[in-house]
């Protein structure tokens, strides 16, 4: 492979064919393909993928921050625990990385990189379970916290196990990434779980056979069909009992409780208003002002606020949720003064904080910090 510049030119053009507006978190141009529909725009997705995809980009030498412009969102938001990208954003990445690295089998790469810890809270709950059998129960009822894009089911046929993914809504561009990376994502954990020994018996794609089949067999470790008319990973059922190393009955779960408690219980939220609450939580301090964020995607300060009004939001309430939710992370788990915490959240005035914080709350800092 040549070598590859560390970062892209700026000037880098990421339109689509037919495509003729850059891309905001707002202005993305209508189209026939899956990413365009009112559904795709909202923010529900835990952007596991996103943060695999950045991955992979930033090891192969490309710069991960470039690969977001103009998408809503940055790499340094990605970062942040509770940040939902939609459909559509998530599309636009997959899609752009695709172009990038022109990697035969992308999916398969960024499956092969998972490990628990990348699946966040539920991987790391599933470190808790006695067996690999309760630990893959436990990761197909948390999917969506996880952030997987496709729907996995597991049937029990004799020895076998069967699981097949399908679509939230069928794109037929992203058939082949989002399917390899399942069934590669899985596989991954599985050996990370129970041991480098874990193979399946076969797996059947949908897909059309690629120019390298061997390199899925070499990584799946068996039999490989391609044309197959389904999309199934088959292992055997001993797996299921095999338990998992470090296993303790009484501290496995007391962690795996504490860990039940930070999974995700928000609703979803339209990407345009998820975008500017990231961007609003990574400058609390310096309280971003609703000019400054009109100007980040690239509207008026008009439209903005017309924008959000749509969606039942407003400046003030964001800003106002994202300074409740890092002083409430600040009295929980920091031994600061309610003056620091006020100066963290943008108010120099801890008097004006203390008045701010009881509308949130329905009570003072101090009481907040004591009832914990």
């Amino acid at each position: 492979m040549a070598a590859i510049s560390k970062n892209l030119p700026t000037s880098m053009d990421w339109r689509e064919p037919g495509e003729e507006l850059a891309l905001d978190a707002t202005s993305l141009n209508a189209s026939d393909d899956p990413g365009s529909t009112h559904e795709s725009q909202i923010a529900e997705i835990v952007p596991t993928g996103a943060r695999a995809i950045l991955g992979l980009v930033e090891e192969r030498g490309f710069s991960p921050e470039e690969l977001c412009r103009g998408l809503g969102f940055t790499y340094r938001d990605l970062s942040m625990r509770d940040v939902r990208l939609s459909y559509r954003q998530m599309r636009k990445l997959f899609m752009r990385a695709e172009r990038l690295l022109d990697e035969p089998a992308l999916g398969l790469a960024l499956g092969a990189r998972q490990t628990p810890i990348s699946w966040g809270v539920p991987g790391l709950a599933m470190l808790t379970c006695e067996t690999y059998g309760e630990a893959l129960n436990y990761g197909l009822s948390h999917q969506q916290a996880i952030g997987a894009m496709l729907i996995h089911t597991i049937e029990e046929a004799g020895r076998e196990i069967r699981m097949e993914v399908r679509f939230r809504r069928f794109d037929i561009q992203l058939e082949s990434v989002l399917v390899e990376d399942a069934f590669a994502g899985f596989v991954a954990v599985s050996r990370y779980l129970i041991g480098p020994s874990f193979a399946p018996l076969r797996v059947d794609f949908s897909l059309p056979k690629p120019s390298d089949p061997d390199v899925y067999r070499r990584f799946f470790q068996c039999p490989v069909r391609f044309d197959a008319g389904i999309n199934r990973l088959t292992f055997d059922s001993h797996w299921l009992s095999v338990r998992l190393p470090g296993f303790d009955r009484i501290n496995s779960k007391i962690v795996r409780d504490q860990l039940d408690t930070l999974l995700p219980m928000r609703g979803v939220r339209n990407e345009i208003v998820e975008s500017l609450s990231s961007h609003l939580r990574c400058d609390i301090e310096t309280t971003t002002r609703q000019s400054e964020l009109a100007s980040l995607i690239n509207v008026s300060e008009r439209t903005l606020r017309r924008r959000l009004n749509r969606q039942d939001s407003s400046y003030r309430e964001l800003r106002d949720e994202a300074r409740y939710e890092r002083a409430r992370d600040l009295l929980l788990n920091s031994e600061l003064s309610i003056a620091e915490v006020a100066d963290a959240v943008g108010y120099s005035d801890a008097r004006a904080f203390r008045r701010a914080f009881k509308r949130w709350a329905g009570c003072l800092p101090t009481e907040f910090r004591e009832s914990r």
